[in-house]
């Protein structure tokens, strides 16, 4: 269900069948103290971890604009993640390094997509411990 877009994560999943098994079950939450999972406020319990920040350093080809492409798609996904971005190109080589803050699993989920693209030449991350 994931991966057909139909929830955002495995958490979503889970926690909609949860409360779809208890509404189920026989009259445990039935009446008026039913939960509705179709009015149900949803929230995303990532929200409920810690900020953490990371850094980032990919380098590609000068002049791949297929690569390019893909990683300003994904900028555009992460936006709200990136706080901080440089870009610069020596010889043959293009050099992006970014600052990310937000809790664990949205950065790990920039870093494997990123890192999922094959025509990167180098790739180094460094997540930081959390702020407290």
């Amino acid at each position: 269900m994931v991966s057909q877009k139909e929830y955002k994560n495995n958490s979503y999943v889970i926690r909609e069948a949860l409360i779809r098994l208890m509404n189920e079950k026989d009259g445990a939450l039935s009446g008026p103290g039913a939960i509705d999972v179709e009015s149900e406020i949803h929230l995303d319990p990532s929200s409920l971890l810690p900020k953490m920040s990371a850094s980032l350093l990919v380098s590609i080809k000068v002049g791949d604009s297929k690569t390019e492409k893909k990683i300003n798609k994904l900028e555009v996904s992460y936006h709200d993640t990136i706080i901080h971005k440089i870009s610069f190109s020596i010889g043959d080589f293009k050099t992006i390094t970014y600052v990310l803050e937000n809790n664990l699993p949205v950065i790990q989920g920039f870093i494997t997509e990123l890192n999922s693209l094959k025509d990167l030449q180098s790739f180094r991350y460094i997540i930081n411990t959390p702020q407290e």
